[in-house]
């Protein structure tokens, strides 16, 4: 007889999904409520209809988000976050204010769905860079620059390159080869 306290890979790997998932929520709603008691009260009402919620309109062909990874990648864009904010400061502060904002077409290399959808999602953050995905089912990739001079927008293409390889690995894909437009 198997031992009932091993449980199966998937429950296991499932709670602890679960449990992630649930956690982020409540750090979520934390910070929206500012920590006061009242707003953390409520929490325990909407937290789990919120996690109900995100199980029960999960895509059933949706990829499976590597739960620490997607931690790592949060971290990464938290820092990114940050260095935004010290950018925009330092330009609106200096003397000489450098910007030449514009847009600039790409095309995005990660499969369409969630993969994509959280790239779009976290790109904002990167210092400097907006994406906004071209309709029509395509792989185009519009994105707004601060700068637009040369240089910039190739340090931007590469923020936005290795932004695709981290998602990637969020899902478990094979990272996007270097070097492709």
């Amino acid at each position: 007889m198997p031992n009932a306290r091993a449980g199966s890979p998937w429950l296991t790997g499932r709670w602890v999904s679960l449990g992630l998932r649930l956690g982020l929520l409540f750090l979520l709603w934390t910070a929206l409520v500012e920590g006061r008691p009242a707003g953390l009260a409520l929490g325990v009402l909407a937290l789990p209809l919120t996690l109900w919620g995100s199980v029960v309109f999960e895509s059933a062909d949706s990829l499976r988000a590597h739960p620490l990874r997607l931690v790592g990648l949060l971290w990464f864009c938290a820092g990114r976050l940050v260095l935004g904010g010290v950018d925009v400061a330092r330009r609106a502060l200096g003397s000489r204010l450098t910007l030449t904002p514009g847009l600039v077409e790409t095309r995005c290399r990660l499969p369409r769905g969630p993969a994509r959808r959280l790239l779009n999602g976290v790109v904002g953050v990167m210092p400097g860079l907006h994406a906004v995905e071209l309709p029509g089912g395509g792989d185009g990739l519009t994105l707004h620059l601060l700068d637009t001079r040369p240089e910039a927008a190739a340090a931007a293409l590469e923020r936005l390159r290795d932004l695709e390889r981290r998602v990637a690995l969020v899902f478990g894909l094979a990272p996007p080869p270097r070097g492709l437009p």
